[in-house]
């Protein structure tokens, strides 16, 4: 499983750590380290169960051991336990040595590869910027959504990827998808993928995590500490991506079979 490399690789990063703050909107949500590195993952409202509480112990979140909360991302009973423990695992990232690797880039997702004009894309997830740039570019391409109230010709249902994913030479993931476990199993469909590349702030930059699953690159975000304050209060007012993006820094980093990550084995 993926995010089990994620957090063996993480957890010396969480050792000794604990949890500042935690807010919650209805679009992302946020953590912040005790010791200043925060963490953005998003929020699948429309997979939210229909219960009084979805965390355990919620009081008690503030103060908490990081590695425990890491381990909900592998082990979290819903999609809330499972994004906050994805963000305490992308706050520790080691972003210094993701700078050192030759591939380390600051472009979007859509600019991290190379898009023929005669090549069938795959999106999985509305992810409307990177949607457009393909149809300015005339691609075929299939948007596959659980939610298709908001759909278009080109959109299909999860249960058309077994037909239509083989038929991609490159197919874009959102990373929503290691919240609701479905990356996995959709994997086995990109048999023919040349590039597959996982996108969004959920995006956990560990990119030896990724080796020998078919993911070639991985474009995440790297939140500043500089701008917590702002970051947490967007959060918490139920801003969207495009209000916090200012406060981060795009990252794309290539998946290498020869990668050897400093720091994190």
């Amino acid at each position: 499983m993926i995010l089990e490399r994620v957090y063996q690789l993480a957890k010396p990063q969480l050792m000794g750590r604990t949890i500042k703050d935690v807010r919650i909107g209805l679009s992302l949500l946020t953590v912040e380290m005790d010791n200043g590195l925060l963490g953005v993952t998003y929020v699948l409202r429309n997979e939210i169960e229909h219960v009084c509480a979805m965390l355990p112990h919620v009081e008690n979140l503030i103060g908490m051991k990081a590695e425990e909360i890491a381990l909900w991302a592998v082990e979290g009973k819903n999609v809330i336990q499972n994004a906050l423990g994805l963000a305490v695992l992308n706050a520790v990232a080691n972003y210094e040595g993701l700078k050192q690797i030759e591939s380390f880039q600051t472009t979007d997702a859509f600019f991290s590869v190379d898009i023929k004009p005669e090549d069938t894309v795959g999106v999985i997830g509305h992810i409307g910027p990177i949607i457009k740039q393909l149809e300015n570019n005339k691609n075929r391409i299939f948007v596959f959504e659980r939610d298709l109230s908001n759909g278009t010709e080109t959109t299909y249902p999860e249960s058309a990827q077994p037909d239509l994913l083989p038929k991609c030479q490159i197919v874009f993931v959102t990373s929503s998808s290691l919240i609701n476990r479905t990356l996995e199993p959709l994997l086995s469909y990109c048999s023919n993928a040349r590039d597959i590349i996982m996108v969004g702030s959920s995006t956990p930059l560990y990119p030896e995590a990724f080796i020998g699953t078919g993911v070639s690159v991985l474009a995440g975000t790297q939140w500043l500490s500089t701008y917590k304050q702002p970051i947490l209060e967007t959060v918490s007012q139920c801003g969207g991506i495009q209000k916090l993006m200012k406060y981060g820094q795009k990252i794309s980093i290539k998946v290498s079979d020869q990668m050897v990550f400093e720091g994190q084995r």
